[in-house]
């Protein structure tokens, strides 16, 4: 499984990781679309988009949904709690983060703690992580030993949980479940680095903090 990170370079736009993971039949997804250079990608390498995957709805990760499923007609996948930020630009906070406010056109297929999608080679586990947003969501692939963790957990840090629709409530919960997984589990979040559980478990701050609740 092959996995590309594209980041807009933008310094006046708010841009999320956005990733492309290709198996060996040369089908791919995209996590949350969010860059135009994946799409480049996907193009100059003639891959076989056969799904788009969302994190959560803030508008940093949601950016070319539309297009994605304008140009390849294939579904996009999101917890059905963020169905409204796809189209309310102060629940997704383009309003306030953004140029411009920014609606999807595109309908969501809804996905939810316990699913998986059978989109490539590996099977992919939904894994709900509501407090960033009450419909964030990771997605696990076991077999290839990674997660992509969203805006939920990232390297040395956690999201944010004073946005429209965070619930800091259910932080310890969340954080529970993805500190559970094993300790080789790399981890591809929505920004920043790649990491992994042991390093999480071992220097974020945060879950040290609160290691009593979470560990």
């Amino acid at each position: 499984m092959e996995i590309k990170l594209f980041n807009s370079n933008n310094p006046f736009e708010l841009c999320a990781n956005t990733y492309v993971l290709t198996d060996s039949s040369r089908r791919c997804v995209v996590v949350d679309p969010s860059v135009e250079e994946a799409i480049k990608y996907i193009q100059e390498n003639n891959l076989k988009v056969v799904g788009a995957l969302l994190t959560h709805g803030h508008f940093d990760h949601i950016r070319k949904v539309d297009e994605i499923v304008e140009l390849y007609h294939v579904p996009f996948y999101i917890h059905q709690k963020d169905e409204e930020l796809l189209t309310n630009p102060k629940l997704n906070c383009s309003d306030r983060f953004s140029r411009k406010n920014l609606v999807v056109k595109a309908k969501p297929s809804f996905i939810k703690e316990g699913d998986t999608l059978n989109l490539l080679d590996s099977p992919i586990k939904v894994i709900e992580t509501p407090f960033h947003t009450l419909g964030s969501i990771c997605f696990l692939l076991e077999q290839e030993r990674i997660l992509f963790s969203g805006d939920s957990l990232f390297n040395q840090s956690v999201g944010r949980m004073d946005l429209p629709t965070s619930d800091s409530s259910l932080f310890f919960k969340s954080l529970a479940k993805l500190m559970s997984l094993d300790d080789d589990i790399i981890v591809y979040p929505g920004h920043g680095e790649k990491t992994t559980i042991k390093n999480e478990r071992l220097y974020n701050s945060q879950i040290q903090i609160d290691a009593n609740s979470i560990l």
